[in-house]
């Protein structure tokens, strides 16, 4: 009830600002009188979206509340997405860890995984694709600035059909998940 008071409410202001609000003669037929009934179409039509949204929450709460926690958990994915850059720091917080550690006593697994990525950074082979609530890294076959055949020709490139082999970690929420993983233990010794 309190929503059809509203809309009637706002319906009334409506009529009473566009009996007021009326363009000169001089404007009429031009780009101004167009503009103007654009930017009055426009308004109108997100009014009537922003009652229907409200309309259903009030028939169908669940429905609502579930839409709405999914659409803020995205947004909250999309604005932690992690990049190269957090990627980066991240090795170099966890490489400089692994540095304090005796040789004897590294953990084996860190050490090499650790190894690996550093000679994929000094080949140039690191690329991410962001998902947008998720990134990928992954291993291309050449460098960036390499400029031989092999590397332009798109059809000697990485196939999207084996694609996820070459994939070394995923970055979301701020993390890189294989990373953490991998350096859970760097400072253990399994031998």
């Amino acid at each position: 009830m309190r929503l059809l008071f509203l809309t009637n409410r706002a319906n009334a202001l409506r009529a009473r600002i566009s009996n007021t609000f009326t363009l000169p003669e001089r404007f009429k037929g031009t780009v101004v009188e167009k503009w103007a009934k654009y930017w009055t179409g426009l308004v109108r039509d997100y009014k009537d979206v922003g009652v229907d949204v409200v309309k259903f929450g009030y028939n169908k709460p669940r429905k609502a509340l579930v839409i709405t926690g999914a659409s803020l958990g995205l947004y909250a994915c999309v604005k932690r997405n992690p990049d190269e850059e957090v990627f980066l720091q991240l090795l170099r917080q966890w490489n400089n860890k692994l540095i304090l550690v005796s040789p004897t006593e590294q953990n084996v697994i860190a050490k090499e995984y650790v190894r690996d990525l550093e000679l994929v950074l000094n080949r140039n082979t690191l690329r991410t694709l962001s998902l947008g609530f998720c990134t990928l890294l992954w291993v291309d076959l050449y460098s960036k600035d390499d400029c031989t055949y092999k590397a332009i020709c798109e059809y000697t490139g990485v196939d999207y059909l084996k694609f996820y082999q070459y994939i070394i970690d995923i970055g979301f929420w701020n993390r890189y998940w294989r990373l953490d993983w991998k350096m859970r233990n760097f400072d253990i010794n399994y031998l």
